[in-house]
């Protein structure tokens, strides 16, 4: 299936194995009606964290497309995730992330954000995603560049000490 301009890819379902909790005071998670993205979270059995929300009204940027970097929210929300899956301890920081545009994202639109399995090199962690629309579509892809943290940084103890709320339903499967 053809994904963006050069993308190609098999869609297939993807088996879901753990739902990340989700916190409140987090941007990316806070699911009010304007407050956050709302986004869950979802680890699957090969290795890829799967974001999914919808995208809201307030997000726009123009007129019933969702502003530039509000994708870019989604994408780093999402990429930071896949930095923990060999260490749930792991905590990093967001070095650098580029987002790709490739096509308009409407409002309303119930969206996937796909983040491929992350490369560690050191402290350093690189990861690579795609968000697609409803109908498969590629409508951006992203490369981000974290940094863990030293054990002694004071944020450590304050991102383990945040109030996690846990899934209580989810999908079975993704696909993408």
């Amino acid at each position: 299936m053809k994904r963006g301009c050069e993308m190609e890819h098999e869609v297939r379902e993807h088996k879901v194995v753990e739902q990340i909790p989700w916190r409140e005071t987090c941007f990316g998670c806070n699911d009010g009606t304007s407050e956050g993205v709302g986004m869950r979270a979802y680890v699957t059995g090969d290795g890829y964290v799967v974001g999914l929300c919808r995208a809201k009204t307030a997000h726009q940027g123009f007129p019933d497309t969702v502003h530039g970097g509000i994708i870019a929210t989604y994408f780093d929300e999402v990429l930071w995730h896949a930095t923990r899956i060999g260490d749930s301890e792991t905590i990093a920081m967001t070095v650098e992330i580029k987002v790709t545009y490739l096509r308009p994202v409407d409002i309303g639109q119930e969206l996937r954000i796909v983040a491929e399995p992350a490369r560690v090199e050191g402290r350093h962690i690189y990861v690579d995603g795609f968000l697609l629309l409803e109908d498969g579509q590629t409508a951006a892809k992203a490369s981000a560049h974290y940094i863990t943290l030293r054990p002694g940084n004071g944020l450590n103890q304050t991102e383990t000490c945040r109030v996690k709320h846990p899934q209580t339903s989810g999908p079975e499967t993704v696909c993408f």
